[in-house]
């Protein structure tokens, strides 16, 4: 236990988990200045409004205003241009998937049942009878095996019977 504990003490990767900067963490502090500088905006704007003539300051906001919608119409063209490579490269991708994997994929499914009728084939004409002579052969010696085996039991009897009548 003691030895756990002094390594989590002295191990520097959790320090540095803590400090580097994750896609979600960007994300995060991305979205509260975003959303901070509107609030900021907000709040200038209404200053204005209440603490100055409207009457003066009307054009200033105008100015902005006009300025915000080019921003948000530049946004609106970006977001458009990057809809039309989304659409663009799903559609490579389909074209991919159909004309490159798909035939692909067809002759590995004629080489598999390629593959199955071979290994039917080279069983029913080539294993099954070697099989089949190996077990009759194997049988064939355990018979001549034996007869050899009753052979040398009936000469062994013959000539113990023998030697017992000599003696």
């Amino acid at each position: 236990m003691t030895d756990t504990s002094q390594r989590s003490s002295t191990d520097p990767t959790p320090a540095a988990g803590k400090g580097s900067w994750t896609p979600k963490r960007i994300v995060t502090v991305s979205a509260g200045v975003l959303g901070g500088l509107i609030i900021l905006l907000f709040l200038i704007g209404l200053g204005l409004a209440v603490f100055t003539n409207a009457e003066a300051t009307a054009p200033r906001i105008q100015i902005i205003r006009d300025i915000f919608i080019i921003i948000m119409a530049l946004e609106f063209i970006l977001i458009v241009f990057a809809l039309a490579v989304l659409i663009l490269q799903v559609a490579r991708l389909i074209n991919l998937l159909q004309n490159e994997i798909k035939p692909i994929l067809q002759n590995t499914q004629e080489t598999v049942s390629s593959a199955k009728g071979t290994v039917d084939f080279v069983s029913s004409n080539v294993t099954r009878p070697i099989i089949r002579a190996s077990g009759f052969l194997a049988g064939t010696g355990v018979l001549l095996r034996d007869l050899g085996g009753i052979r040398r039991a009936i000469r062994r009897n013959g000539r113990g019977q023998e030697d017992d009548e000599r003696v």
